[in-house]
């Protein structure tokens, strides 16, 4: 991948690829994104989505964390988090204060949701025609939306991002009609 390309998606995803520079006893992502441009996109739609699914859970998480500490001062007396918590901060009104009341005879804490272990990506690639995305963390979500992502791979050429197909012939690779013409004529 050209390394404007590489630079791009490092900048926008810094907690995924945190170990892009890491050492190589470390990681193999210090050869950077062994691909080609064409699944340039894949790989940007693919951390998006892995970014915001694992910052949606931790603000899931905070939200029911704070909700839980409002919960518990308001039974003890103190109303004034829990009505914030209603508000935003913002203008109370007897609505609000019949939904505090109602929250605090219901006493119900909510359930705190797993959180998901940031993924860090452990190496970039293309194997046998298609994308590879090794990573630690994540959780099962995670899994399918890399499985999406590579299977995307299989029918997007490699070079340029157009609709592509698996040719072999020496090296397996994902290829539009013209980048194969060019392969098969270099």
């Amino acid at each position: 991948m050209k390394p404007e390309l590489d630079k791009l998606l490092c900048d926008k995803y810094p907690k995924i690829f945190a170990n892009r520079y890491a050492d190589m006893t470390t990681t193999a992502m210090c050869w950077g994104f062994d691909c080609g441009d064409g699944w340039y996109n894949i790989l940007d739609q693919l951390c998006s989505q892995i970014q915001h699914y694992i910052d949606w859970r931790q603000h899931k998480y905070n939200n029911a964390i704070n909700y839980n500490h409002a919960l518990a001062l308001a039974q003890a007396g103190d109303r004034t988090k829990l009505t914030e918590y209603y508000t935003f901060g913002g203008v109370v009104d007897e609505q609000t204060l019949k939904n505090v009341e109602f929250e605090i005879d219901r006493n119900q804490p909510r359930k705190l949701p797993d959180l998901v272990q940031q993924v860090v990506a452990a190496q970039v690639k293309e194997k046998y025609g298609t994308l590879r995305f090794y990573y630690d963390g994540g959780d099962d979500r995670i899994t399918g939306m890399v499985t999406l992502a590579e299977a995307m791979s299989d029918v997007t050429c490699e070079q340029c991002g157009s609709p592509g197909e698996t040719r072999s012939g020496g090296w397996v690779r994902t290829l539009c009609e013209t980048h194969y013409q060019e392969k098969e004529i270099a």
